[in-house]
């Protein structure tokens, strides 16, 4: 039964462990829509007010208004493209992945020892050691 439960341990430590990284990833793929569709939005709607801004209040010409415009909008797409690119794992998912190996070697363990028992208390065990111990009793006995 043991075997079975560590089967059982290692599988479900597993399943949590992809569960969390499709949660990751999901994560990522939310932060890059976000950084696309701020991208795409930005472009069109706010670029002809800081345009503007920057041409009548802070008083640069065409070309430099056009510019700071572009490195704002660069700004944002660089710093939400950075959050769709990490990979750090949380704490759950580390944890898990500790748990699942940990269990899988002793699972690997129990198979072994398991397959040990086998062999020694099946029928060609028990041959072995009937063999085993009538060369005892020869050996030992008197004549």
């Amino acid at each position: 039964m043991k075997v079975i439960d560590l089967g059982q341990e290692a599988l479900q430590a597993q399943g949590l462990v992809m569960k969390r990284q499709a949660t990751r990833i999901a994560r990522r793929v939310a932060y890059f829509l976000v950084a696309a569709v701020f991208g795409l939005f930005a472009l069109v709607s706010v670029h002809g007010v800081l345009w503007a801004f920057a041409l009548d209040v802070l008083h640069f010409n065409a070309l430099g208004s056009a510019c700071s415009v572009l490195g704002l909008d660069l700004l944002f797409v660089i710093i939400f493209g950075l959050l769709g690119t990490r990979r750090v794992a949380d704490p759950v998912e580390f944890e898990a992945k500790v748990r699942r190996d940990r269990k899988f070697i002793e699972f690997k363990q129990a198979v072994a020892i398991s397959t040990l028992t086998g062999i020694l208390f099946g029928p060609i065990g028990r041959f072995t050691g009937r063999k085993a111990a009538g060369g005892l009793r020869n050996i030992f006995m008197r004549r």
